[in-house]
C-alpha cells in the first residue's frame, strides 16, 4: 500500500491545539489544528496536485492529492496562493494562516478513498525512522515451503561405528 509511505509536513510551524476526535460535538474534529498567527505562511504538507482551491462552508480550503485516493485538505486560510490543477511540492508555501471562529490557526484532514482518518500519524516519519511511515503495510507472507519428494530411506548411511576386522 504506498498510501502508507506518505509522510506529511506540518503546515506550520505552531503546535497542534486540537487533536483528530470524530466522535463528539456537531459530528467530531476530522483533523487536526495547528496554532499560527494570521497571515504566517501555510506549507503543503505533501507534493502532489492541488485538486481543489476554494472556499467550503465559507472558509477557504486548499486540497492536494498526493496519490490516487489519498487527499490532504488544509483549511481556516485566509489567503490561497495556488489554483486547481497546479502542482505543489512538500513545503512550498501554499496559502496564508486565516482566523476561524476567533481563533488564529490552520485545520490539516487526511483521507483514504473519502473515508477520514487520522493526519497525526502521518507526521514525522521522515525525521525519526521509516517504520513509522509503513505502519499500514500488511507484513509480507512467508514464502511457501515445500520440499522435493524423497524417499525416507534411500539416504541413510549404515551404522557410523563399525568395529575394525
Amino acid at each position: 500500500m504506498a498510501i502508507s509511505a506518505v509522510c506529511l509536513l506540518a503546515p506550520v510551524d505552531g503546535p497542534i491545539i486540537r487533536r483528530y476526535a470524530p466522535v463528539g460535538d456537531y459530528g467530531g474534529h476530522w483533523g487536526v489544528d495547528f496554532q499560527a498567527e494570521v497571515g504566517e505562511p501555510v506549507r503543503a504538507p505533501a507534493s502532489g496536485l492541488v485538486t481543489f482551491a476554494g472556499t467550503v462552508a465559507g472558509m477557504r480550503t486548499v486540497t492536494i492529492e498526493p496519490l490516487p485516493d489519498f487527499k490532504v485538505s488544509l483549511s481556516y486560510l485566509a489567503h490561497l496562493e495556488v489554483a486547481s490543477g497546479q502542482q505543489v511540492s512538500r513545503g512550498e508555501v501554499i496559502a496564508r494562516a486565516g482566523s476561524p471562529h476567533g481563533h488564529p490557526g490552520v485545520h490539516l484532514s487526511t483521507r483514504f478513498g473519502g473515508t477520514y482518518a487520522d493526519p497525526y500519524t502521518r507526521f514525522g516519519c521522515v525525521e525519526t525512522d521509516i517504520t513509522r511511515a509503513l505502519r499500514l503495510v500488511t507484513p509480507p507472507r512467508p514464502y511457501p515451503r515445500s520440499r522435493a519428494h524423497r524417499h525416507t530411506r534411500g539416504n541413510l548411511r549404515p551404522h557410523t561405528y563399525r568395529p575394525s576386522p
